[in-house]
């Protein structure tokens, strides 16, 4: 062998496994993302009809995965569990405010992707000058497992009764059958809840002011710093660009009270 061919030799050998750790350092994160059931419409919510996932969410981590950043899976969860899972590894991240996990310490958030608002509904009017941290001796559908930033400090005092659901869907059910006296909901699923045809007839008025307003972050196990320092940049790009205001507004118009219940046309 020459030494011409010797040296192109080496320089293959060399190089091969530069192009190999290279191919491998751009390869996507394939990551899997808890969702508490039933999600957060419009943020990340599951769509019967499709069998998929949609919202917010979903559409910012696909054009993540057309530039084959991130390839996220969705799974079925709960927020209790999804936080489990996330401190012991078995799921990447979820969707929440960091106010509701137990142990913050153990994991990281992105930047807020989007303002929760919360607020009371119920079927009659709410004075202008309603303060529901005055309220008392009330019962309050609320959904079983749910933490809720504003209400959490009259619930523990008993100022509050909760009367627990075990889904939003008979939640607001039971507010219209009058086992309470409010329902607790974040204004764009109370829009779609209360759409329904089970509250033809009824009007839906909700709180002067909400309960909570807080940040929705992507939280994330502890050990995903390159993948926060990612989210954190194209989350920046999405939210900055207008593109997230106009995913939102493509699953659902900003949510109007007092709100008429739809009935079906014959």
């Amino acid at each position: 062998m020459t030494l011409v061919r010797l040296c192109k030799l080496a320089i293959l050998l060399l190089v091969l496994p530069f192009n190999a750790k290279l191919a491998q350092a751009t390869e996507p994160y394939e990551l899997t993302f808890a969702v508490n059931t039933p999600g957060s419409f419009p943020y990340l919510y599951y769509d019967d009809p499709s069998q998929t996932y949609k919202g917010l969410v979903p559409e910012f981590f696909a054009a993540l995965k057309r530039r084959e950043l991130l390839d996220i899976t969705f799974v079925d969860s709960n927020q209790q569990r999804s936080e489990t899972f996330a401190k012991e590894g078995k799921v990447d991240l979820y969707l929440a405010n960091l106010g509701w996990v137990s142990e913050p310490s153990k994991v990281i958030t992105s930047i807020p992707i989007i303002q929760h608002k919360t607020f009371l509904y119920s079927l009659t009017p709410f004075d202008d000058e309603f303060d529901f941290a005055s309220v008392e001796n009330k019962r309050v559908c609320t959904q079983l497992g749910y933490a809720y930033t504003g209400l959490q400090a009259s619930f523990e005092a008993g100022k509050l009764l909760r009367f627990e659901s075990s889904t939003q869907d008979t939640l607001g059910l039971m507010l219209a059958k009058g086992r309470c006296d409010y329902a607790v909901l974040n204004n764009y699923n109370a829009k779609l809840i209360f759409s329904a045809p089970e509250y033809c007839g009824l009007t839906i008025h909700h709180s002067p002011k909400p309960t909570s307003t807080v940040p929705l972050t992507i939280v994330m196990r502890p050990a995903l710093h390159k993948v926060k320092a990612l989210i954190d940049e194209e989350l920046t790009g999405f939210i900055t660009s207008g593109k997230a205001t106009q995913s939102l507004a493509s699953h659902s118009s900003i949510p109007r009270f007092p709100m008429p219940g739809q009935c079906n046309s014959v």
